[in-house]
């Protein structure tokens, strides 16, 4: 039956083509236009008024006896509607052929026809045979039949544009149904090529259509889309496309930049130009948003378009699209793409998508896309989704300023390119040892276009997620989405710290159809706005320098767009030598990995970890390196230091002191924000609230003492000598700048070891109950004095206080911008406190016959509760010149002086029974060296306290016995032994001194 009915066609149409030049040939004979009728009295009339009805000739020839319109050729003029009817309800059989020609010039170059009323059998969607009672065919003049029929009712206008200049429609009836009506009305008009800018486009900007395959009815191939204006455009665009026809479309793109790679994409947004013939039922006659159909909703009777991803039919399939209000885009993975469009054998005319809807069929739109050829946003092989991101050196970054390293950090899309159904991309990020991966989404949109489902990054399941910290392992990792544990995800994120799910490694959070922890600000971020930078919380951070990322797609993104932005960064986690305990440094160090001991010389730098900064998400940052040797001195050459793009400080010469101090530049009250660190944070009485770096010299873990300070980005190179065996660098910034990181801020610098005294930090620290120091400079032999600028430590015992008395005049504290102190030598003795390095007095040194400048510690003062009493003191001499200091232990009596078996009434204080008689002025005034100091005294004060000891106690034993023999002569001995129980009882008095416990009495005075 089908040969048949294609050889009835084209017969009729070479028969109509005959009858339509004998036609032309008697109205040029007669002197009547090739498209109107010659009356038989040489009238001439419209070719549709043949048969019409109605008599238009005065002789009535236009309407013979038993006429049809059928099988007949009809002509018209640019421009003018005609129409045609077939009148009645034909008997079964019934074959009828229109042809309709467009004779060029003044008659066009194409017809267009209008059917108004079609009602032609009966439509069975489904079946076999989809018109088995009758159908109707168009054929066009020189190209190949298609066979396909329509059939049933239809409603509204159909429209049909030919391709060529002559269309035959052919209505055939087979058999005729009680009950069934039939109608076929049509209008026909002529076009001019010209004219048609819908399918040509305009004359000064034409539409590329792609070059037709010899033999085929509409497969055509397209290159070079990005220099041409390409559409794909349904056979007989932009009119109802014929049935039975299956085309090809070949699109290439050849001409590809150097180091770019091209991708085609294919779409539609415009509901008006996707006009594909839908199934009768109709169900989404009501439907509120843009509707897809695709895939499942393709069935048997619905026309199609099948997108395949590269140049033929065994590649893989992108999605099979049947209809709907638009073609969301489809991009091909590399440079070439094959749609192929299918229409069924059989159908009812396809109605308007709006009452009077001008276009039918389809038209869609042709992209290229160039991406750079060694980018992540397409896929290197054809059905391996897989990335791989490769850290570089991160000497590199440190080198540079741009806002984006390439290859230490970035940001990563979706693929550009449409993913097939059930589809896994993996991105796997390889960071160099010592690395550490971070990420973070600042977007997360999947959604499906079939069903209306959308999670978006403002729409997260934040109710099923189960958030836990990274680096816990697959049993504690972040878990959200419900439907993962019911059925499968139709996109599926998955996150490992490792390198995923074939190897061990941590998973750090899976996601059902939601997004994953997102940190959206960092999405807002442009040239005037910068958000508050994005902290690890926000994102993931692996524990090594592996980290992947699996995102599957069911559906494919065709028809379920996953779309996100990541943002990535290789952190530099190595730190210098080993981690320093907070017990040996005794200040709040943040973050606590951040306290490091060096022990080999070398060089050495600042920590490279951007989460430790501002860009990372931190707010403030303090960072101790200490550098220690054994039996030696160090030399520090401080290279390169950094502190903020802009530093709002300078580095002067302290004239108090003679160090380098740190001097912030006045700050604007408007440009002043209240920060959340704590005010001592770094332990200043004046915390600076700009990055600088400190200098310390600390001969014994958890004390030290300034050697200078930094805070510019022209202070380097600097040279520093210790002179013990251990040099601190405080890196401290307060209130971190939310743009800047490792590069801004940062030190760089190599040590060695240097020649030293020897153990000048044992004999730098003075044990109690006190000393008296002489020094000069230079040296001379002076074996306290050689060991230079190494503090000396002075610490009290349990309760008691340190008072310290240092020869010369003490300097007022003034800027360090201002005058140089009134000091007869540029040599200082400078006190600290021993906990907070916190200058207390400079002094300039005298002689013996200077004032002396005293000293407390803090808990004298009923300050400085809880902690040991400890001052340190340094000779910072830079010329020729002598210094004397003396200290000793202080504490306080229970109940005044009276309970103090040592008192210092200058004080007001008691004091060691060690330095009472020992020869030197300790208490003030000398009040230790009077009295009751005779050789006796003097003799037991040198031995020392153990030899002291051992004398008062068998002293204490000869006066009892003394004592009790007096009693027992009961005074009955001469004037000479009164002297001697004169001097027992003398005696009497230093033992019980000697006897007394220090410590006890201590223990006293503080309770």
């Amino acid at each position: 039956m089908f040969g048949r009915r294609v050889t009835s066609a084209e017969c009729w149409g070479l028969a109509g083509l005959a009858l339509a030049v004998a036609v032309w040939a008697r109205g040029a004979a007669g002197g009547c236009g090739v498209a109107e009728f010659a009356c038989r009295g040489g009238a001439c009339v419209r070719l549709d008024a043949y048969c019409d009805g109605e008599a238009q000739c005065p002789d009535g020839s236009d309407e013979p006896p038993n006429c049809s319109v059928c099988n007949r050729t009809y002509y018209g003029r640019i421009g003018v509607a005609y129409g045609l009817a077939l009148r009645g309800a034909p008997r079964a059989p019934f074959l009828c052929h229109l042809t309709f020609t467009a004779g060029g010039s003044s008659h066009g170059d194409l017809v267009q026809l209008a059917f108004d009323e079609f009602r032609v059998g009966r439509y069975e969607a489904g079946a076999l045979d989809g018109c088995p009672d009758g159908y109707m065919q168009l054929s066009e003049l020189g190209r190949p039949f298609t066979g396909g029929s329509w059939c049933g009712s239809a409603e509204g206008v159909a429209l049909y544009y030919s391709e060529t200049a002559t269309v035959t429609v052919s209505v055939k009836l087979f058999r005729a149904r009680l009950g069934e009506p039939f109608g076929f009305r049509l209008r026909y008009k002529f076009l001019a090529q010209r004219d048609a800018i819908v399918r040509f486009g305009a004359l000064e900007a034409p539409l590329e259509r792609g070059a037709v395959s010899p033999g085929t009815y509409c497969t055509r191939t397209y290159e070079e889309c990005h220099r041409k204006s390409c559409r794909l455009q349904s056979p007989n665009y932009p009119g109802m496309y014929p049935r039975n026809v299956t085309c090809y479309w070949s699109l290439r793109q050849k001409d590809i930049p150097t180091c770019k790679h091209a991708m085609i994409s294919v779409r539609q947004e415009y509901s008006h130009k996707m006009q594909i013939k839908r199934s009768i039922s109709m169900a989404s006659l009501n439907k509120t948003g843009r509707a897809v159909r695709a895939w499942r909703e393709c069935t048997g009777e619905r026309d199609r378009l099948i997108f395949y991803d590269g140049a033929s039919t065994d590649d893989p399939v992108l999605v099979e699209y049947c209809g709907g209000d638009w073609l969301p885009p489809v991009t091909s993975r590399g440079p070439e793409m094959l749609v192929a469009f299918h229409s069924s054998p059989f159908s009812a005319p396809p109605r308007a998508a709006t009452p009077h809807a001008p276009l039918r069929g389809f038209e869609l739109d042709v992209d290229v896309i160039f991406a750079d050829s060694d980018s992540l946003d397409y896929a290197r092989e054809a059905r391996r989704c897989e990335f791989h991101v490769k850290a570089s050196s991160s000497e590199e970054e440190l080198n540079s300023t741009a806002l984006n390293v390439r290859g230490r950090r970035g940001r990563l899309h979706a693929p550009t390119h449409t993913l097939p159904p059930n589809t896994t991309c993996t991105w796997t990020f390889h960071g160099r040892p010592g690395d550490l991966v971070w990420i973070y989404f600042s977007s997360f949109t999947q959604y499906s276009l079939v069903d209306g489902r959308r999670s978006e990054s403002s729409e997260r399941e934040e109710e099923v997620a189960i958030t836990a910290p990274p680096r816990q392992g697959p049993d504690r990792a972040r878990v959200a989405g419900a439907s993962g544990a019911s059925g499968a995800c139709a996109v599926e994120l998955r996150i490992w710290d490792g390198g995923g799910a074939d190897e061990a490694a941590a998973l750090l959070g899976r996601y059902c159809d939601s997004a994953p922890s997102l940190c959206a600000r960092a999405a807002l971020a442009n040239a005037t706005r910068s958000p508050r930078p994005c902290a690890p919380p926000d994102g993931y951070v692996s524990a090594a320098p592996l980290l992947s990322l699996a995102a599957t797609t069911l559906p494919g993104t065709a028809t379920h767009p996953l779309a996100f932005a990541m943002h990535y960064e290789f952190i530099d986690a190595r730190l210098e030598g080993a981690l320093l305990p907070i017990s040996e440094t005794r200040v709040r160090v943040e973050p606590a990995e951040c306290a490091r001991r060096l022990t080999a010389p070398g060089a050495f730098s600042s920590p490279r970890n951007a989460l430790w900064f501002g860009r990372g998400g931190a707010r403030r940052i303090r960072c101790v390196y200490r550098l220690q040797v054994e039996s030696a001195r160090i030399e520090l050459r401080l290279l390169a230091a950094a502190f903020g793009r802009e530093p709002r400080c300078a580095t002067r010469l302290d004239p108090l002191t003679g160090r380098t101090a740190c001097i912030p530049d006045p700050i604007d009250p408007l440009d002043m924000h209240p920060s959340d660190a704590p005010l001592d944070f770094d332990d200043d009485e004046t915390p600076l609230r700009v990055p600088h770096l400190r200098i310390y010299e600390s001969p014994w873990p958890g004390y030290r003492v300034p050697v200078g300070c930094i805070c510019d980005n022209t202070s380097a190179p600097l040279a520093v000598v210790s002179g013990g065996p251990a040099l601190e660098l405080e890196l401290v910034a307060v209130a971190l700048a939310p743009g800047e990181d490792h590069r801004h801020i940062h030190f760089q610098g190599e040590w060695a070891r240097a020649h030293s005294a020897p153990n000048c930090a044992g004999r730098r620290r003075l044990p109690p109950p006190g000393h008296r120091i002489h020094l000069v400079y230079p040296y001379s032999g002076n074996k306290m004095s050689e060991c230079g600028e190494t503090p000396f430590l002075l610490a009290a015992r349990g309760n008691r206080s340190v008072f310290l008395r240092i020869w010369g005049e003490e300097l007022p504290a003034s800027a360090p911008t201002s005058d140089a102190p009134l000091c007869h030598t540029v040599n200082r003795i400078l006190v600290y406190d021993a906990y907070s390095s916190r200058l207390v007095k400079a002094v300039c040194p005298g002689g013996e016959e200077s004032r002396a400048v005293q000293v407390f510690t803090e808990e004298w003062w009923a300050r400085g509760a809880g902690r040991g009493a400890a001052l340190l003191v340094v000779w910072a001499a830079r010329e020729a010149g002598a210094a004397r200091f003396a200290w000793m232990e202080v504490w306080r009596a229970a109940a005044g002086n009276a309970s103090c078996a040592h008192a210092c009434a200058a004080l007001g204080a008691c004091m060691a029974g060690a330095l009472w008689c020992d020869g030197g002025e300790d208490c003030p005034g000398g009040g230790d060296e009077a009295g009751a100091c005779g050789a006796g005294a003097r003799l037991l004060a040198a031995l020392g306290a153990p030899a002291a000891a051992g004398a008062a106690g068998a002293a204490g034993a000869a006066a009892a016995l003394v004592l009790l023999a007096v009693l027992a002569l009961r005074r009955r001995r001469s004037r000479r032994d009164k002297r001697l129980l004169s001097a027992l009882a003398a005696g009497r008095r230093l033992t019980e001194e000697l006897l007394y416990d220090a410590s006890r009495a201590s223990s006293a005075a503080s309770s």
